[in-house]
């Protein structure tokens, strides 16, 4: 692109640049959250406002996204390690300044809205470790592998402190996958793997709390249920207490049958049954609500933004965009299962956000700005010349 031309001119071409199928998935995705937060929270006087809201965050990161598109990606790599110490920083003050909400501390409260630092860590790790792994001589070394995993580690650990081990957990693919789109070798690979297992062991016994452990133990146990065990004594005291949300997901999701009972009209959703519906539970409410046949076009939506990203990763020669452009879709994609694998209790319950669908305005903002970030990559075609893209 011409650095001469006027820069009304270079915007346009910009614009003109943008992959529309990724903004068209984004979109609709966005949409379908608000259709089922909607539906979650229609017959709750207590989150009634909650669409409302999620609409206003969607058109706040829609207007945040046009400052993320417009000036040249460059200025996001000169910026990534500053971003980076700020969400650190972030994380570090919420023991002392963030309110206990549910046992736990991850939201700073302002009046009217409140931040979730650990949604922006995400992308802030993702900038971080593309500016790390940008030149590919240090990424085939043990050495270029180790810095990545001590960047993803320290936040990773700081957010399982809050306690949030869902969002923990997300750090870990991104990390694999960023690695490996950089090049790293086989053995590099499974030593972060290794490496990862044990600090992982080590968390599940030092770190992780009481009721983060129930939740494994009974998630490990309802395998054994069967027709007979069921309606036993302890079976149903399990169901009543750590088993209730993922048992009443499982319900809901069983019961929407082939199309389901129709948006509003899910008795796990309406009579309240399920908690959390609108947030760590929205897609048990699209299974419920609209079936297994509408629960394959949400999924065929959220992976297409995924497919997308990852497209326009495999079409950007320039090396800190492409890690980008696959930072950010390993994230959407693996926090997107990980949201269904809860809903069907295929994992244990780790309260984790669908990202575009499930209710959240820091989650919301960090997903869109994290497109729109990719969105500016994907539109523009720097002309490369060396193996390893920017110095």
């Amino acid at each position: 692109m011409n650095d001469w031309a006027p820069l009304g001119k270079r915007r346009l071409d910009v614009l003109r640049n943008v992959d529309g199928w990724l903004v068209l998935a984004t979109v609709a995705a966005c949409l379908c959250g608000l259709v089922f937060i909607g539906s979650a929270t229609s017959d709750d006087a207590l989150f009634a406002g909650q669409q409302s809201r999620q609409a206003l965050f969607a058109a706040c990161g829609i207007g945040l996204g046009f400052f993320v598109l417009l000036p040249h990606y460059v200025h996001w790599l000169r910026a990534s390690w500053v971003l980076y110490a700020a969400v650190v920083l972030a994380l570090l003050g919420l023991p002392f300044f963030a309110p206990e909400i549910n046992g736990a501390r991850r939201w700073y409260a302002f009046p009217g809205f409140s931040i979730q630092p650990s949604e922006f860590a995400k992308l802030a790790v993702v900038l971080a470790l593309a500016s790390l792994l940008r030149f590919q001589s240090r990424a085939r070394t043990f050495d270029g592998l180790l810095v990545p995993m001590v960047v993803t580690a320290v936040p990773a650990l700081l957010v399982l402190r809050q306690p949030d081990l869902g969002s923990a957990l997300v750090f870990g693919p991104v990390l694999l996958a960023m690695c490996y789109a950089a090049g790293a070798p086989l053995r590099g690979i499974l030593a972060v793997v290794g490496i990862g297992a044990v600090v992982f062991v080590v968390a599940y016994f030092e770190l992780l709390h009481d009721y983060q452990r129930e939740r494994i133990a009974v998630w490990l146990q309802h395998w054994t249920w069967n027709e007979h065990n069921l309606h036993t004594y302890e079976v149903q005291e399990v169901l009543r207490g750590a088993g209730f949300q993922p048992w009443q997901a499982l319900i809901a999701m069983g019961s929407g049958g082939l199309l389901g009972h129709g948006i509003g009209l899910g008795p796990q959703n309406r009579y309240d049954f399920l908690p959390y519906r609108s947030e760590d539970y929205v897609f048990a409410v699209i299974g419920e609500e609209i079936g297994w046949v509408g629960c394959l076009c949400v999924l065929g939506i959220v992976t297409a933004v995924a497919a997308g990203l990852f497209a326009m990763a495999m079409r950007v020669r320039e090396r800190f965009g492409r890690l980008v452009c696959v930072g950010v879709a390993a994230w959407i994609g693996t926090q997107s299962l990980c949201h269904v694998a809860v809903c069907g209790w295929l994992v244990p319950a780790t309260g984790l956000p669908m990202p575009l669908v499930s209710y959240g305005g820091s989650s919301l903002l960090a997903a869109l700005l994290a497109i729109a970030l990719c969105l500016n990559i994907g539109a523009r075609r720097e002309p490369i010349l060396a193996a390893d893209g920017f110095r």
